[in-house]
């Protein structure tokens, strides 16, 4: 139950990294986004691919990992 509840963590923690990423390159591109649409998300897409986006994708799979062990990990007393 312990290692599930960590795992919880870790990886709520790598998707809030992903979120907190995507939001400050969503501001700093901001001003591009009214000129030009596809340039926006060319640029976007080049600064979040590499670390957020990889981070993203492990956070989620952690967590449903995590969710998973601790589901299984309860006791079923009646």
């Amino acid at each position: 139950m312990k290692a599930g509840l960590i795992l919880l963590a870790i990886g709520l923690g790598l998707v809030a990294y992903t979120y907190i990423s995507y939001l400050r390159a969503a501001q700093r591109f901001n001003h591009i986004k009214k000129e030009d649409l596809v340039s926006y998300y060319l640029e976007l897409a080049d600064l979040l691919y590499p670390l957020p986006f990889w981070s993203g994708l492990i956070g989620i799979l952690t967590v449903i990992v995590a969710v998973i062990i601790v589901l299984i990990s309860i006791p079923f007393v009646f």
